[in-house]
């Protein structure tokens, strides 16, 4: 895959609108190509955008690089925040060091110690993955906000796993939107997403104050992992590090049970996503077999000779229309190229 960066002359972020999308400064390109439905990521984003508060935008595109077809893939925002070019309405204030949220990303340790993130759940090993600072950047994370940051998750974490952890007064509920921790519990499960909770996972602390989950990465979703996961009778979720203490809470475990049995009468019953999968691949059409041929003749890997001026990245998919599937699950048509 491909990440978009768009800056103006001076180095700052330009967020633009692609593809019909909101405006964003970062982007990536996905090219599915453990996926051989090209549909898990831009479904389950989408599915995800009708449950959720928040979900990244999402279109199909076909790219071609300096006159090369390279394929279908998913244009995507990326998760970020900040007071220019994110739905993430979170922000920071470097000189007075203070912020009205933050988001974190839980992911595989990768040797980089600057950006860590030294939580409660880290520092006593109750993960061993690394829990990275979104944002702020680097350029805003100050000493102060980092510790404020620290202190404020690890009070969260602390509650959590504390033995009061379902007070009412004094427990996680009072810290979390619960309704976004189920609603990610239910989406991850019901598609054995089973890298979520440890994997690809982020968090947000809103304006609000509270934490919500966000939903990222289903290339491996519903059986697409090189080992069967699918098994009828088990969750996956409940052994990962804030749903391992979340699961043992009835009422929690209630809620999803409550908010399960609605979406299965709507957005996640047989009817809808049959429809769904029909429509998406109704519209994907005639590139399909472009795409797979391009996967027979082994194309996939070429190498980028030269940079982008990024107003020509904008350019090329800004007129390319509305390619996302609402509600309805009928999707618009888009054929874009970039030119590098």
């Amino acid at each position: 895959g491909y990440r978009i960066k768009l800056l103006d002359g001076k180095g700052d972020n330009n967020p633009q609108s692609l593809m019909g999308m909101d405006s964003h400064q970062d982007w990536a390109l996905h090219g599915p190509i453990l996926d051989k439905t090209l549909m898990r990521n831009y479904m389950w984003y989408n599915v995800a955008g009708e449950i959720m508060d928040y979900a990244p935008n999402v279109r199909f595109c076909e790219l071609v690089i300096n006159g090369e077809y390279m394929g279908v893939y998913v244009l995507a925002e990326t998760i970020d925040a900040g007071k220019n070019g994110s739905r993430l309405n979170l922000a920071v204030d470097a000189k007075d060091n203070t912020f009205t949220g933050y988001l974190l990303l839980l992911d595989r340790l990768d040797g980089e110690e600057s950006d860590h993130l030294k939580s409660f759940t880290t520092y006593t090993n109750i993960t061993k993955h690394k829990l990275e600072i979104k944002y702020p950047g680097m350029s805003n994370l100050t000493d102060e906000i980092y510790e404020g940051i620290k202190q404020d998750f690890s009070a969260f974490e602390k509650a959590l796993y504390s033995y009061d952890y379902d007070n009412d007064k004094y427990g996680y509920e009072q810290m979390i939107d619960v309704d976004s921790f189920v609603d990610y519990f239910l989406i991850n499960e019901f598609t054995c997403n089973y890298d979520a909770g440890w994997l690809s996972t982020y968090i947000y602390r809103d304006v609000r104050g509270k934490y919500k989950m966000c939903i990222w990465d289903f290339n491996s979703a519903c059986d697409n992992y090189s080992h069967p996961v699918a098994e009828p009778q088990h969750f996956e979720l409940q052994y990962n590090v804030w749903y391992y203490m979340l699961s043992k809470d009835e009422k929690f475990i209630n809620a999803v049970i409550d908010r399960y049995r609605e979406l299965r009468q709507g957005i996640l019953s047989d009817e809808y996503l049959c429809a769904y999968i029909d429509d998406v691949t109704a519209w994907l059409g005639d590139a399909v077999e472009r795409n797979d041929g391009l996967l027979q003749a082994g194309g996939l890997l070429v190498v980028l000779e030269c940079a982008a001026r990024q107003t020509d990245v904008a350019a090329a998919f800004g007129h390319g229309g509305d390619a996302g599937a609402g509600a309805s699950g009928v999707i618009g048509e888009v054929h874009t190229g970039v030119r590098f």
